[in-house]
């Protein structure tokens, strides 16, 4: 592989001097421009590589072995020749780097162009180096290319998880909690109810008479109304409580830090926006439109474990009372550990209580 090297005299430099850089980049040999000095001010891509680094404005004699007398005398022959002019430099490792130059006197001022004739030994070692290097830059290209599909396999899979996991805890049609997440959720709750001493209530709200409802006007219709319900009912709730499907028409709420005034307050305002919704239900005996029935359990945690079964068992419990008792209304249980439930408030809706 053959370069060329330019040399000038003076400082200033014409604009054929300015695109000798574009010049030069067309050959595939590395090739040098310099000035009488031997100060570099052009080099095509293969002569950086070849001497490595930036080199512009550095001497030849500091990227060669050449003694300066030697390359003093080589210097005037080269700027002042018309035709190719052999001469030899001594690389860094003490190899003989063969050139040819010749003064390009269109450039003002003149400037010299040699050309470099590398050694075989010295040309394979680097065709072998770049070879490898190019190799080398495929390879982190491949690299590169798989981590990024790898990144996005695990954004994929992250957000796959996460709607698995979603829709694990969460009832497909009403997206509320599914029941699973209300008894997790409700093992939390006793613990930190038991470690701060404040009551929790668990209730259970059952659709009245939705079989019929749904004998009247279709499932279809009772999926639309499971879904106004379930949403009737999550707007009226504070957002530290939990609204899950029990199964059916049933729901359940875990109000956390709720006493019994706390509780009834929540259902007073579910039944209320309930009834007003206005739902209509033809076959009902309660009321021409949906109503809901509750069974309210008010409870003190203990460090014990949960005693979920038992819990729902009470809110179950005041619910079917609430039912035998009309429908429309909830039932209030105080749950206790020794004697069970121990006392227990009926409520009608608001135009059935007494004056």
């Amino acid at each position: 592989m053959k370069s060329f090297i330019a040399v000038g005299s003076g400082s200033k430099m014409s604009d054929f001097t300015l695109d000798i850089n574009t010049w030069i980049d067309l050959f595939p040999e590395p090739m040098l421009a310099m000035n009488a000095q031997g100060n570099i001010v052009a080099i095509n891509p293969s002569g950086r590589e070849f001497f490595g680094g930036s080199v512009l404005n550095r001497n030849l004699r500091e990227l060669v072995a050449t003694p300066p007398e030697k390359l003093n005398k080589w210097l005037p022959l080269w700027q002042q020749a018309t035709q190719m002019v052999p001469g030899t430099l001594q690389g860094h490792q003490g190899q003989k780097i063969e050139v040819q130059a010749v003064g390009i006197h269109r450039c003002q001022p003149p400037l010299i162009l040699l050309r470099l004739f590398r050694q075989p030994r010295l040309l394979g070692q680097f065709i072998i180096q770049r070879q490898q290097f190019e190799q080398l830059q495929q390879q982190m290209a491949r690299q590169t290319a798989l981590i990024v599909e790898l990144q996005q396999q695990q954004k994929q899979l992250e957000a796959e998880n996460h709607y698995l996991q979603q829709i694990s805890q969460q009832d497909s049609l009403t997206k509320l909690a599914n029941r699973r997440t209300f008894e997790s959720r409700l093992r939390l709750v006793w613990q930190e109810a038991a470690a701060t001493h404040t009551p929790l209530a668990i209730v259970l709200l059952d659709i009245d008479h939705f079989k019929d409802y749904n004998d009247t006007y279709g499932h279809l219709a009772g999926d639309r109304a499971l879904q106004r319900v379930a949403y009737a009912i999550k707007s009226q709730v504070r957002a530290t409580d939990l609204v899950a499907r029990y199964g059916g028409e049933e729901f359940v709420l875990l109000l956390s830090q709720a006493h019994h005034d706390a509780a009834i307050c929540i259902l007073e305002r579910i039944f209320n926006h309930i009834r007003s919704l206005e739902i209509p239900h033809a076959s009902s005996p309660v009321k021409p439109y949906l109503t809901l029935s509750a069974g309210i359990c008010i409870a003190t945690a203990t460090p014990r474990d949960c005693p979920i079964s038992e819990l729902i068992a009470t809110a179950d419990a005041a619910l079917y009372e609430a039912k035998r008792s009309g429908r429309d209304r909830y039932v209030l249980q105080t749950y206790a550990w020794i004697s069970g439930p121990i006392s227990q408030e009926i409520s009608p809706c608001p135009s059935e209580k007494a004056p």
